[in-house]
């Protein structure tokens, strides 16, 4: 029975340090910042947001035919549909200038969060505050849009009309699954500090690429919450839950298991289990200066 007592203390003391709370208040405001950027981007676009009745034919592409149709059911254009490429641009810059002002060691998405507690480089309870800050930041930036531009449709993760739903998860699954790789990867693979939020940004870039005509492209969670939560339209965003989630457990295993194995017994991962939540009192001392 005094094994509870002590863990809540343990959790407790971790949390209200002030290394966590800083670490919880630069997710906050750089998952702000990022999707603040990249989304009014995306909102002020020409095409963006505007009835198809108001559009000239020179804002509107003229072949959509490799392009799912129907893709916005209020009868709104998606700006993903006239300039892809101004899309995939925006959110791979602004990630990488989100990640260069708040610091290299934020992770900005509940998918890295993840993958960092379950590959034993993040403890649980530090975890869940990082995406709460991150979550909240998503519907800050999506606020604070939607009180300037007055609309935040066009920038809703939907599922494109044709499109199965375990189609869309596999694609959010696959997009992420990559992005979290690459991030790993930096931190495994020392890299000059300019570089790797470089590196980071052309993943989410390429994930744009591959899913911005197919489910909008999550492969951020509190990218996909943030607009869904303003505008009180959670229409299938379990599928970016399930892709998100399944894309960061398959990368957490992936890089630790097989692309750059850490134990080589079971015995070692448990030991670094142990060290990452020891409840000793003589210990925890030890463990909690080992994280901030």
């Amino acid at each position: 029975m005094m094994l509870v007592p002590r863990y809540l203390g343990l959790v407790w003391r971790d949390i209200v340090t002030l290394s966590c709370l800083h670490r919880f208040l630069l997710e906050f405001l750089g998952t702000a910042l990022f999707l603040s950027v990249s989304l009014s981007a995306v909102l002020m676009l020409p095409a963006a947001g505007r009835p198809r009745s108001d559009l000239r034919s020179a804002d509107i592409p003229t072949n959509l035919s490799h392009l799912p149709a129907d893709l916005h059911q209020s009868g709104l254009v998606l700006v993903s549909l006239a300039c892809p490429l101004q899309v995939v641009l925006a959110f791979g810059l602004s990630i990488a200038m989100a990640v260069l002002c708040v610091g290299g060691e934020v992770h900005l998405n509940p998918a890295i969060t993840m993958a960092m507690a379950l590959s034993l480089r993040l403890r649980l309870w530090r975890a869940a505050l990082y995406v709460v800050g991150q979550f909240l930041g998503g519907v800050a930036s999506a606020g604070l849009l939607l009180g300037l531009m007055g609309d935040v449709t066009p920038v809703l993760n939907q599922v494109s009309s044709g499109v199965q739903l375990y189609q869309a998860v596999a694609v959010e699954t696959l997009v992420t699954l990559q992005l979290v790789l690459v991030v790993m990867a930096t931190i495994d693979v020392p890299l000059p500090a300019v570089v790797s939020p470089l590196v980071v940004g052309l993943a989410v870039s390429l994930g744009h690429l591959v899913a911005v005509s197919v489910t909008g492209c999550g492969m951020n969670l509190a990218r996909s919450f943030g607009p869904a939560a303003v505008t009180l339209n959670f229409s299938n965003h379990w599928v970016y839950w399930a892709g998100s989630g399944l894309g960061a457990c398959l990368a957490a295993v992936f890089n630790d298991v097989l692309l750059r194995p850490r134990w080589r017994r079971p015995g070692d991962w448990w030991a670094e289990l142990k060290q990452l939540y020891v409840l000793k009192e003589k210990h925890q001392q030890v463990a909690l200066s080992h994280l901030k």
